[in-house]
């Protein structure tokens, strides 16, 4: 017995030097990291390119509602109207910029957030929450976190995956846990850019998620659905996820709004149309 005892206390101190030997690399945990994390792939990848090209044909579209308008104004020849025309009609071209360009930029955080994964870092995601101790690793998610960022780095990705050991275990619980738990079984990855939804179907992928979603369901026995479902609701629930969703329904009613205004000043501007044709031609017969 006593033998048995040393040789596990061994293991166990052996177990301990290792994990303490391993550099833990995580974007938290430099000062800036989390800016870092955000906003050095959208500058250095020129998405931000893309969003002034985006948030300028916004802009050049919703013009068309103050053409109609100018050409209504000149119709009925009110010079009231023309003066305040003047002055709103570059506030409304940056305002609607101003739009695009937020909307660009919060949907491309989100997406940031989210995290788009290749099938490879998926399954070594997989192997890492099936192989390390989730239970009694203190900074379990976070070496999950690193190993899988590293991992990422080697086959080509510039940029952190994930920021920290809780965004990495939001990630698993969001595209792993569940879908399996609402049987849809919808994990996806992407494989040279293109979206694979048939992750669950190759058999060692099932084999794998399974084996890594019985170690993350011992890992919280104690608490069962719950601990899912408050994961879920801690990450839906985040103050930018509610702001973003708030904006998002915003700027679609917006868009609703102005497009109905839009069609009404088109419909006004061909009745007027017509009816002064109308009138002019029973003048001149």
């Amino acid at each position: 017995m006593s033998m048995i005892s040393d040789e596990s206390e061994m293991d166990l101190e052996k177990c301990e030097q290792t994990c303490e030997e391993e550099e833990i690399e995580l974007p938290e945990d430099s000062s800036g990291g989390k800016l870092t994390y955000f906003l050095a792939p959208y500058f250095f990848e020129k998405t931000w390119i893309e969003d002034i090209i985006f948030s300028l044909s916004g802009a050049f579209i919703s013009s068309a509602a103050v053409l109609v308008y100018f050409s209504l104004r000149d119709f009925y020849h009110n010079p009231l109207e023309s003066e305040l025309s003047d002055e709103f009609c570059p506030l409304w071209t940056i305002s609607h910029y101003l739009l695009c360009f937020t909307f660009s930029i919060f949907s491309f955080i989100d997406g940031r957030e989210k995290v788009n994964i290749e099938t490879k870092v998926l399954q070594k995601l997989l192997k890492e929450v099936a192989e390390v101790d989730l239970t009694e690793d203190p900074v379990a998610w976070r070496r999950i976190a690193s190993r899988v960022n590293h991992f990422s780095e080697e086959t080509g990705y510039r940029y952190s995956l994930f920021y920290s050991g809780e965004h990495c275990m939001r990630f698993f619980v969001r595209q792993i846990v569940k879908p399996i738990e609402c049987q849809t079984y919808d994990i996806r990855s992407y494989y040279e850019g293109e979206i694979c939804s048939n992750f669950w179907k190759n058999p060692p992928n099932k084999a794998l998620t399974e084996r890594a979603l019985a170690k993350y369901n011992k890992s919280v026995e104690n608490f069962g659905e719950l601990s899912h479902t408050a994961e879920r609701d801690e990450f839906r629930d985040g103050i930018f996820e509610r702001f973003r969703n708030i904006f998002n329904t915003s700027i679609l009613y917006f868009w609703v709004i102005e497009l109905g205004s839009f069609l009404i000043l088109l419909l006004t501007f061909i009745i007027s149309m017509i009816v002064w044709a109308i009138f002019h031609s029973f003048a001149t017969a």
